[in-house]
């Protein structure tokens, strides 16, 4: 405590912030969206996508059919969890469930919408089996892994 001219301070401690290390939303946040940010830049020199919302799209290593609509969405995911990872346990989580819940939408969805005039992002079975992945992998930390340490 200190006075100064009859006014009466106190310093209060800033609230601990756990460590990218010591928090699994940080850390998930970061790592999916490090893959999903990689995917997206990566799918910008995909050649021959189609236009913005093809149904068909291109596809990537055999792997994922992409059209330009996935790649931005893709792109801004990423760099979401990456931004949220990278700044507070609190919002990590918060990113975490949203995130997470609309790709586990896209993989479940994507199934539905195969092979159909409205996949409006050109899903395929490699798109969402990474979608159910990285959502659910995305939800099950926001949900149950954060604890705070003491």
């Amino acid at each position: 405590m200190s006075s100064t001219h009859g006014t009466t301070t106190t310093a209060t401690p800033a609230p601990y912030e756990p460590t990218i290390r010591e928090s699994p939303n940080r850390g998930a946040g970061l790592f999916v969206g490090t893959v999903f940010l990689l995917l997206g830049a990566i799918g910008f020199l995909v050649e021959d996508m189609g236009t913005f919302f093809s149904t068909q799209g291109a596809s990537l290593w055999f792997v994922w059919n992409l059209n330009p609509a996935l790649v931005v969405v893709w792109v801004l995911a990423g760099a979401a969890l990456i931004i949220a990872g990278a700044s507070s346990r609190a919002s990590a989580r918060y990113i975490n469930t949203w995130i997470g819940l609309i790709f586990v939408i896209f993989g479940v969805v994507g199934f539905f919408l195969e092979g159909t005039d409205v996949n409006f992002l050109a899903f395929n079975l490699g798109d969402n089996i990474t979608h159910l992945v990285g959502g659910l992998l995305l939800l099950a930390t926001a949900v149950g892994a954060e604890r705070r340490r003491r």
